[in-house]
């Protein structure tokens, strides 16, 4: 196709383009057959790499609306690579990257690593940085999450959203102390055949370097009945919690999540 353009390549992936629109257009409305979207969508973005809204249609359109996630994820990774990072609408690439992997593949380390690119960008949504602690605490990894919003409070200027960050660092912080003192329990129960009758009988046994504190002001303790670790004060629901549909359609997508509209 380079070489029928005779240098107009830009030219031709427009033509393209409009092709793809007219072929999705004319398949959403009859069979929902769209076996050479992908491969259209490729052709496109080969001509004009620079060009960044048939990735972002693409990454979207093929995901939720053709269910090929893994053609999705390559389109906007082949954006990410090509497009301008000064263009406004770049964090879109990882964002959808993102919602990829939490939506379709369950993978929430991975959607926290790409949401954590978008979140550098001045465009993306304020609630972002709240999202990325999630997916990290939901990952089990609240010790990456505690030091990515550790970050964002530095760098952050807007009081309310400080605020925001700050208590969800309580609350990560919080989960981060009750994963090391439940594999505190455990490796006390593999070393000695017996559970501990308190959180000190870790700290003495040597099994954890110190006493840990709640930034929310509640106190960890060992159940008597439960053998686990508790705190007195209930701890704040930090999954991510996704009602999934068969298949999502494009249009059920929340904003921004939809195919944006050209200005």
């Amino acid at each position: 196709m380079k070489g029928a353009a005779l240098g107009y390549d830009e030219m031709l992936s427009d033509l393209l383009w409009i092709k793809v629109i007219g072929y999705f257009g004319g398949h959403i409305r009859t069979d929902r057959n769209y076996t050479w979207l992908a491969h259209l969508l490729d052709v496109v973005t080969t001509l004009d790499p620079l060009y960044q809204y048939p990735y972002e249609f693409g990454g979207v359109v093929l995901a939720a609306e053709v269910g090929e996630v893994d053609k999705s994820i390559a389109l906007l990774k082949k954006g990410m690579k090509n497009v301008s990072r000064n263009d406004p609408r770049y964090w879109y690439f990882p964002f959808f990257l993102a919602y990829d992997y939490m939506y379709h593949k369950d993978d929430y380390l991975t959607a926290a690593h790409y949401l954590e690119q978008a979140v550098k960008f001045p465009q993306s949504p304020a609630y972002l940085p709240r999202l990325v602690a999630r997916l990290y605490a939901n990952a089990d990894s609240p010790e990456v999450a505690v030091t990515f919003l550790q970050e964002m409070i530095k760098a952050t200027e807007k009081q309310d959203l400080r605020e925001r960050l700050k208590e969800r660092l309580d609350q990560v912080i919080h989960r981060a102390n009750m994963k090391v003192l439940k594999q505190g329990v455990e490796s006390f129960y593999l070393k000695f055949q017996k559970y501990p009758a308190s959180i000190e009988e870790l700290l003495a046994a040597g099994i954890i370097p110190g006493m840990p504190v709640d930034p929310r002001g509640g106190t960890y303790y060992i159940s008597k009945e439960s053998r686990t670790i508790e705190n007195t004060i209930p701890e704040e629901d930090l999954e991510v919690h996704i009602k999934k549909k068969e298949q999502p359609r494009a249009d059920d997508l929340p904003l921004p999540m939809r195919i944006p509209e050209e200005n």
